[in-house]
């Protein structure tokens, strides 16, 4: 018999492993519908992306984002209580240090970004184009360099961009918007 080499196997395996993940990660609690259970798995999985690249927490401020506690419980985690999507992430002042992971772009209800006055540093790789409910972007006081985002003009919603005492064209961007 002929075969194109497709085969059901992964396709099996994903959705078993999906329905595991939902289980584990999201304990005993009810999620209105399978869509939902994916985004708060979604949403998870980019705050755990965005921990595993902080280098530096002096504070054990993230100690508590682990799998045994539901991320909207997560210090400096907000939820919308009806959907439990992340709406708002504000880290400031934590001294955290280390680089923001591009996932973040993955947490479509955020409003609110605040990692102000923290240690970090590198290109700020966020997709925001992929956060068009983004409000407030914090990152003052940071060590961020290259150019902002061009994505950045997407979040139609932005009211609040506070980027000042960072490097390169980052510095002086000190901005509150005021939108129709």
């Amino acid at each position: 018999m002929a075969t194109n080499g497709w085969s059901p196997q992964p396709l099996v395996f994903l959705l078993c492993f999906s329905s595991f993940t939902l289980n584990v990660v999201l304990g005993q609690r009810e999620v209105p519908s399978a869509l939902g259970s994916l985004s708060n798995v979604t949403d998870q999985f980019a705050l755990l992306s965005f921990k595993s690249l902080v280098t530096r927490d002096p504070y054990n401020v993230l100690s508590n984002w682990n799998s045994n506690i539901f991320f909207c419980d997560w210090n400096g985690v907000s939820c919308n209580r009806g959907s439990q999507r992340v709406v708002a992430l504000n880290l400031s002042e934590k001294t955290l240090e280390g680089t923001i992971s591009p996932y973040i772009s993955n947490l479509s209800f955020l409003q609110v970004l605040d990692l102000s006055s923290d240690s970090f540093h590198g290109h700020l790789l966020i997709d925001f184009s992929c956060l068009p409910l983004l409000e407030n972007l914090s990152i003052t006081k940071n060590n961020f360099e290259g150019l902002i985002p061009q994505t950045l003009s997407h979040c139609r919603r932005l009211q609040i961009l506070s980027a000042g005492d960072n490097q390169s064209s980052w510095n002086g961007a000190i901005v509150r918007l005021t939108l129709p």
